[in-house]
């Protein structure tokens, strides 16, 4: 009950007045008010038009999700009532109704069919024990899901819900998650959704398995704390007989055209001969998938046809992935797209920068401002330069591969090559003594600036054009208006004529080739930036939980004496980082609400990869201090146990692993990259002493 009142109002908050027509949220925003053929032509692609009929639409493939594993995922009665009757389970959805005038025999035939393509089952990581919905509220509104997904009426925004009646076009709504999911399945999905909708159309943000667990138990209305108490995906044992039949009916209605499946035959194109009538009729014939379209859908797909001969150049292509993929939910470009008012009060950020500190910056002219390179990345979801957005960039998959060079088609212009730079004098130029002072409002790598935190400038080098930042650096309010930061080279003239005899181009050349060089730091950044709650390891190790970047929630640290440092995940049960130098502040771990991702404090960071075997076969037991304060760290695979510890030693660490060679004849294991490995004397089958320095 609890998770049906929830989802009624969060529903009645976002989509008052829904219509039953299937809701692109691309469509709703910038093409639903009159019909076109470009929001024909972005119908046809996203409803799958393509996928039966045939055509290049210059857009990414709407694929429909994976059946392989779906009743893995989903109940099994929730699929057939959906099956039977889409658009009442799903408001918006764009599965169309392929069951019309079938018999329920029929699809439950299908449900048994789908049960027999699950792949062989993988060892996976038990859900955690422990959920927290309150935590997990906070993380859906406001890492990025109601960029799309309607807002709850429980969760008030710093700033204060959106006015009354101000509705998000386009929201794509929920099914009744408690009635197709349970925990474990909907966490799964929330952690990765690319790996059931490779379309991209649901992204995947990076969040930890925790984080996922805990927006799922909000989503799902659970009370408590206790995730072993929630019920289990019941198991199902598909019946032969009606698969068999169920195989049968999949075939004949062509299921494969939108979804994969194992061994399915890909169906031929049916030619299109006229634009009306078929899937575009009113009332649709026996047989033809019906899509309950609005009539200025219709309009739009018949203009489409009419002209779909014609091949869009690369900035429309452009107008139509970003719609597609939903991009402008966040990011404007060229006067279109962005938060709307109904969602801006859900983004949050840095409230000294602005409206810059919590709006996704605009994609106007981007590929003519990203290395195409770092461009190709940041749609992966690899790279982060604005950590103070709480809005988290999601990672899309293939659905992008075209972007990068879309975009730079159609941002192109001339290119421009800096002069020589003089690494030296750019070190003083981002500083505050003789230069601009950049370091007073910019990180720089792992280190804060000296005020307020804006973006990391130590990558401009690999992220930037020199082009475009020139021209922005010259004049910054022309790209962003609103932004806080200043020209320091007002209509061309450097505020800093000592360095470099003012000339412009050599010193924004000069910041660039120190970027480049990536060795040491601006001048007036502090030579320390001890605080008062670093942990400083003097006379015994120090070891400690937290949340690490690149390790996650589980992360254990450990401090020793003599400088050199680890990080061992908890969850996967295996060393994951080291370094050297200072060990780690505190502050953040002990004092934040939720607590963030920190970065060890020293340097020379070592970075294990994971070891071979699938996800969640080691079983962390925990670990035990001897009594110099040295822990061993204890772990099962296959049900044998096997203990290791590290310690300090010159220049690196010794690390000892012990197990029953007699019940597990060989153990995978990982060595940290980037460094010396020595295999000790005396290692053997069920002992292994190995020597990292670095």
């Amino acid at each position: 009950m609890m998770s049906r009142r929830r989802w009624g109002v969060l529903g009645l908050l976002a989509c008052a007045g829904l219509r039953g027509e299937p809701v692109i949220p691309g469509y709703e925003r910038f093409h639903a008010a009159q019909a076109s053929a470009v929001g024909g032509r972005l119908l046809y692609n996203e409803l799958g038009c393509a996928n039966c009929h045939g055509g290049d639409t210059g857009l990414p493939a709407r694929r429909g999700p994976d059946l392989a594993t779906v009743t893995l995922r989903a109940r099994t009665e929730w699929l057939q009532a959906f099956m039977a009757e889409p658009a009442r389970r799903r408001a918006g959805t764009a599965m169309p109704h392929l069951f019309a005038g079938r018999d329920a025999a029929d699809i439950e035939a299908v449900v048994h069919f789908l049960g027999t393509l699950r792949p062989k089952r993988t060892v996976t990581a038990k859900p955690m024990r422990h959920i927290n919905a309150e935590r997990g509220k906070e993380l859906y509104h406001t890492i990025g899901c109601v960029a799309c997904h309607p807002p709850g009426a429980d969760f008030p925004p710093p700033a204060g819900r959106p006015a009354a009646g101000e509705i998000a076009r386009g929201t794509v709504v929920f099914p009744a998650l408690g009635e197709k999911y349970v925990l474990g399945s909907l966490a799964e999905f929330l952690r990765d959704p690319l790996k059931a909708r490779p379309d991209g159309r649901m992204p995947r943000i990076a969040m930890e398995e925790q984080d996922a667990l805990d927006i799922t138990s909000y989503l799902l209305g659970l009370p408590g704390s206790d995730g072993e108490a929630v019920p289990k995906l019941p198991a199902f044992a598909p019946d032969r007989a009606k698969a068999e039949h169920g195989g049968q009916v999949v075939a004949a209605l062509r299921c494969v055209a939108c979804h994969d499946l194992p061994k399915g035959a890909r169906v031929q194109a049916i030619a299109l001969r006229q634009f009306t009538g078929g899937c575009l009729a009113e009332q649709p014939g026996a047989g033809v998938p019906r899509y309950a379209l609005g009539m200025d859908q219709r309009r739009a797909l018949q203009a489409y046809l009419a002209e779909r001969d014609r091949v869009p150049g690369p900035v429309e292509r452009v107008r139509l992935n970003l719609a597609a993929l939903n991009c402008a939910a966040c990011h404007e470009r060229d006067g279109e797209g962005g938060p709307e008012s109904a969602r801006q009060a859900y983004f949050l950020g840095d409230a000294n920068l602005g409206d810059v500190g919590r709006f996704p910056p605009p994609l106007t002219g981007v590929g003519a401002k990203l290395q195409p390179a770092w461009l190709a990345e940041t749609l992966t979801g690899a790279t982060r330069v604005r950590p103070y957005l709480q809005t988290r960039m999601p990672a899309y998959g293939a659905a992008v591969a075209p972007l990068p060079g879309l975009l730079g088609q159609a941002d192109a212009r001339p290119p421009y090559v800096l002069p020589p730079g003089d690494a030296e004098a750019g070190r003083t130029l981002l500083g505050p003594v003789g230069g601009f002072g950049c370091i007073t409002c910019h990180r720089w790598g792992q280190r804060a600036s000296l005020g307020i935190q804006a973006l990391d400038i130590s990558n401009l080098a690999r992220r930037l054009q020199p082009g475009w930042l020139r021209e922005y650096l010259i004049n910054p309010a022309g790209y962003r208006p609103g932004t806080l930061m200043p020209s320091f080279w007002p209509e061309g003239k450097s505020a800093s004529p000592a360095v470099l005899g003012g000339e412009t181009d050599r010193q924004i050349a000069s910041i660039v080739e120190f970027a480049r060089r990536g060795q040491g730091q601006p001048e007036g950044l502090p030579s320390t930036t001890a605080r008062e709650f670093e942990l400083i390891p003097r006379e015994r190790p120090i070891v400690m939980r937290t949340f690490l970047e690149e390790v996650g929630t589980h992360a254990i640290l450990v401090g020793f004496p003599a400088g050199v440092h680890f990080a061992y995940d908890g969850r996967e049960a295996r060393p994951a980082l080291a370094w050297k130098g200072r060990f780690f502040d505190a502050y953040g771990t002990w004092f934040s609400r939720f607590a963030p991702f920190e970065h060890p404090l020293g340097e020379a960071v070592v970075k294990w990869a994971a070891p071979a075997g699938p996800p969640g076969a080691r079983q962390f037991a925990g670990y035990r201090l001897d009594a110099a304060g040295v822990p061993t760290f204890l772990f099962s695979v296959e049900g044998v146990r096997v203990e290791e510890r590290f310690e300090a030693i010159e220049n690196g660490l010794r690390r000892s692993v012990r197990w029953n060679v007699e019940a597990l004849r060989s153990l995978p294991l990982s060595h940290p990259e980037g460094v010396t490995v020595r295999e000790a004397p005396g290692s053997d089958a069920g002992k292994l002493d190995f020597i990292y320095t670095w």
